[in-house]
């Protein structure tokens, strides 16, 4: 499925080469089970790495704004994050739990961008940001890549319960 900005489909998360290259331990490897939102690092290349350049204050945003929900990097240690230098803002792959727990992080997100714009309204930043989402048993990968002021109206265009 395709969306104006948004690109929806079938996906497979298989980390196993992060988790031997970083030497990831069990335990943080069980993050995918015990967390409602996960951030995930980006594959570049044929085995680098990297987290988005907004990850740990988005980690941080969320455990202020929403508590109640579970929030973590898979990570053992300190992350490799890639700086891209603009005033877009660059986020990290989220993996959702639960598609029930989507507009959850839809919202999140569309928050955490209206927080990084504040200021700066009318200047153009684009947002780079993929879900991969639990639903049914299968893994569905969802990217939005456009204009941060219509994040929230393009996924409003959407049912997500038919993706």
């Amino acid at each position: 499925m395709k969306n104006n900005n948004i690109v929806v489909k079938n996906a497979s998360l298989d980390y196993s080469d992060y988790y031997a290259q970083k030497k990831i331990s069990p335990e943080t490897q069980r993050k995918f089970v015990s967390s409602e939102f996960l951030a995930i690092p980006a594959r570049y290349g044929k085995n680098e790495f990297y987290f988005a350049q907004e990850t740990i204050d988005f980690i941080k945003f969320c455990r202020n704004h929403s508590p109640e929900h579970s929030f973590d990097v898979l990570a053992d240690d300190d992350i490799e994050i890639r700086s891209l230098h603009s005033f877009d803002i660059w986020m990290p792959i989220i993996f959702v739990a639960s598609n029930v727990l989507l507009p959850i992080a839809i919202n999140i997100v569309s928050s955490y961008i209206y927080e990084k714009m504040k200021g700066r309204e009318k200047e153009d930043a684009n947002v780079d940001v993929t879900f991969y989402v639990k639903k049914e048993g299968e893994e569905k990968y969802i990217h939005y890549s456009g204009d941060a002021k219509t994040f929230r109206d393009n996924f409003e265009k959407i049912d997500l319960n038919k993706m």
